[in-house]
C-alpha cells in the first residue's frame, strides 16, 4: 500500500497535467499541432536546442562551483553525466527526484547527502531569484504591470526563503566555514551571475520558437512570458510544471492578441526543445548512471597512469613546443652558468621526461622523478630518458642537503590539499643545499577568466586535468618559512587552443601584456625560491645520497 500511495502521488499530478496538455492540443486542432511543429524551421530548432544545452551546461558549472564552496571537489568530466542523469528528477512532484544526483555522488565519492541536498536547495533559490530578476527587468522595459508584480513577488520570496532556511544548515551538520562561504560575495556574485546567464539563455526559447514557426513575439515579450510562466509552474510544485507552465504561457500569449492555435503551437515547440529535450537526454544518462559501477574514477597517480599513452596529445604541438622552450629558457636564466656550475638538480614530477631530456642535452645534471610509473615508462620508451625514479614529492628519496636545484612544472596543483603542498615544500627544502634553488612553474589563478577556464572547461576538453586541482596563488610562496622567495616571473597569455596560423600576432600581443601592468594576470608564472643557510635540518638522517651518473639524453 505504501508503494501504491507513492505511485499515486506521482501519477495523479502527471495525469492531470497530461490531460490539460491534451485539452490544449485538441483546441489547436489535434493532428494540426503535429504538422505545425514539423513545419518549424530546422535551423532555428537547432538554435533552440543549443540554447537548452547552454542553459544546462551553465547550471552544471554552477553546481560544481557551489559544491566546491562547501568543500567538495569532484572530477568535472565524469560528473557531467551524473548531473545530466539527475534531470529526470524535475518530472517529480516538487522536483524532489533531483536528490538522486546526490545519491549518485555519495555512492561514487562518499559526499554526504546533506551537502548535496543543501546545494540543491541553494540552486533552486538562485534559479528563482535569477528568473524573477529577468522577468522584472523585461517587464520594466515593457512597462508591464503584471510582469513587474510577478518578478518582484518571486524575488522577495526567494530572499525570504533563503533567510528562513539559513539556520537549518548548521542543524543539518554543515560546517560553519562552509555556511560562511555560501554567504560571502565571492560565492553569491558568481553563482547569481551564472544563474542569470543560464536562465537568460533559457528565456530565449519562447521567442526562438516563435521565430521558428513564423510568429513574431518580440524578444522582451517572449522572455517575460517564459519567465513568468516558468515561475508560476514551479510554484505549483507539479512535475516539470506540467499543465501549468504551458497553460500560463498560452494564456499570456492569447491575451496579447495571438490566436489560440498559434499560441499552443509556439508553446509546445518551446517545451519540446527545452524541458522535453532535457528530460529525454537526462533519461539516457540516468540509465547509463544506474548501470555504472559505484567505483570512483581514477584520480591522482592512477589517473596519469591511465592517460600516459595520450599525455602529450593533450596539447597542440606548436603550443607545447613554445611553452617548453620558454620554461627551459627561464630555468637556464635562473641557474648558474655554465651548466656544470649549477650542480645536481631534480625534475620533480618529470612526467614523460621532456624537460629532463632537454636540460641534459644542454649540459645540466638532472634526475627525473614522478609518481606515475605509466608516464615514466612512456617517456623512456619515447625518449630513452634515464635515470628516472618513481617517487612522491612528499617523501623524496634523497639525503638532506644533497641537491643544488629543484624545478617542478605544473605538478604541485595536483596534490590533494594545502597540507600536502606544504609538505612537498618542506621536503624540497630538506634536500636542497644551503643556497639551493627551487623553481616552481604553475598556472596563475589570479586571472579569473583563466581560473574559470582551467577549473571548469579545460578538464572537460582535455583529460590531463580532472577539475579537482588546487591552484597556488603566486603570493602564497611569500609566506613559506622553509624557503625565501626571491622573485616571480609572469608569462604567457595565449590559451592552449590558439591556432597556429594566429601565433605570430598573438605572440606580439602576449609580449606586450607581459611587459605592462597586466603581467601579474598571465596564464603561468615561475617563482624562484632560495633555501637560506639557516634552514632547519631534515627529518631523515638515514637516506642514502643519490648522485648517479646521468646520461645526456641524446
Amino acid at each position: 500500500m505504501t508503494r501504491l500511495r507513492r505511485a499515486l502521488l506521482l501519477l495523479i499530478p502527471l495525469l492531470a497535467g497530461g490531460a490539460l496538455a491534451v485539452w490544449w492540443a485538441r483546441s489547436a486542432g489535434g493532428s494540426a499541432l503535429l504538422r505545425g511543429i514539423l513545419s518549424a524551421r530546422p535551423a532555428t530548432v537547432l538554435v533552440a536546442l543549443a540554447a537548452t544545452s547552454g542553459w544546462l551546461f551553465l547550471r552544471f558549472i554552477r553546481w560544481q562551483f557551489l559544491l566546491r564552496r562547501v568543500g567538495v571537489r569532484l572530477p568535472i568530466r565524469s560528473t557531467l553525466g551524473t548531473y545530466i542523469a539527475g534531470l529526470p528528477g524535475t518530472a517529480t512532484p516538487a522536483y524532489v527526484g533531483e536528490v538522486v544526483r546526490g545519491l549518485f555522488i555519495r555512492r561514487r565519492f562518499g559526499v554526504p547527502i546533506r551537502l548535496s541536498v543543501a546545494v540543491l536547495i541553494l540552486e533552486r533559490l538562485y534559479d528563482v531569484a535569477a528568473l524573477a530578476t529577468i522577468v522584472l527587468l523585461t517587464a520594466v522595459a515593457r512597462q508591464s504591470v503584471v510582469g513587474i508584480e510577478i518578478g518582484t513577488a518571486f524575488l522577495l520570496l526567494s530572499l525570504l526563503v533563503a533567510m528562513a532556511i539559513w539556520p537549518l544548515g548548521r542543524r543539518a551538520g554543515i560546517h560553519a566555514d562552509a555556511t560562511h562561504e555560501m554567504r560571502s560575495v565571492a560565492t553569491v556574485a558568481p553563482a547569481f551571475a551564472l544563474s542569470l546567464m543560464a536562465w537568460g539563455m533559457a528565456s530565449l526559447l519562447l521567442p526562438i520558437a516563435g521565430y521558428a514557426l513564423g510568429v513574431s513575439l518580440g524578444v522582451a515579450h517572449g522572455v517575460e512570458v517564459f519567465g513568468s510562466s516558468t515561475l508560476l509552474g514551479a510554484l505549483s510544485l507539479l512535475p516539470a510544471g506540467v499543465g501549468v507552465t504551458g497553460s500560463v504561457a498560452i494564456i499570456e500569449l492569447t491575451n496579447s492578441g495571438l490566436a489560440v492555435d498559434r499560441a499552443v503551437l509556439v508553446v509546445s515547440l518551446m517545451r519540446l526543445t527545452g524541458t522535453g529535450a532535457a528530460l529525454a537526454v537526462g533519461a539516457v544518462f540516468l540509465w547509463r548512471e544506474l548501470r555504472t559501477s559505484a567505483r570512483a574514477p581514477a584520480e591522482g597517480t592512477a589517473h596519469f597512469d591511465e592517460i600516459a599513452a595520450q599525455y602529450r596529445a593533450q596539447w597542440s604541438p606548436h603550443v607545447w613546443d613554445l611553452l617548453l622552450d620558454r620554461k627551459l629558457g627561464f630555468i637556464r636564466e635562473a641557474l648558474p652558468q655554465p651548466p656544470a656550475a649549477a650542480g645536481i638538480g631534480l625534475d620533480l614530477g618529470c612526467g614523460l621526461g621532456l624537460q629532463t631530456s632537454a636540460l641534459r642535452q644542454r649540459g645540466y645534471t638532472v634526475i627525473g622523478l614522478d609518481p606515475s610509473v605509466g608516464l615514466l615508462a612512456a617517456g623512456q620508451e619515447r625518449l630513452g630518458v634515464s635515470p628516472v625514479l618513481a617517487g612522491s614529492a612528499l617523501e623524496l628519496p634523497f639525503a638532506d642537503q644533497s641537491l643544488d636545484f629543484v624545478y617542478t612544472i605544473g605538478v604541485l596543483h595536483h596534490l590533494p590539499g594545502r597540507e600536502f603542498q606544504e609538505g612537498a615544500v618542506r621536503e624540497v627544502a630538506r634536500v636542497l643545499k644551503p643556497g639551493g634553488v627551487l623553481l616552481v612553474h604553475e598556472s596563475n589563478p589570479r586571472n579569473p577568466l583563466f581560473r574559470f577556464y582551467m577549473g571548469y572547461l579545460f578538464p572537460i576538453l582535455k583529460t590531463i586535468d580532472e577539475g579537482t586541482e588546487l591552484w597556488i596563488d603566486p603570493r602564497w610562496w611569500d609566506r613559506r618559512d622553509e624557503l625565501h622567495m626571491q622573485s616571480v616571473r609572469y608569462f604567457t597569455f595565449l590559451p592552449d587552443f590558439t591556432p597556429k596560423v594566429f601565433m605570430r600576432p598573438a605572440l606580439w600581443l602576449e609580449r606586450l601584456l607581459e611587459r605592462g601592468p597586466t603581467r601579474s594576470y598571465s596564464a603561468h608564472y615561475m617563482a624562484i625560491l632560495l633555501r637560506p643557510a639557516s634552514s632547519p635540518a631534515g627529518r631523515d638522517e638515514h637516506r642514502a645520497d643519490f648522485t648517479p651518473a646521468v646520461s645526456s639524453g641524446r
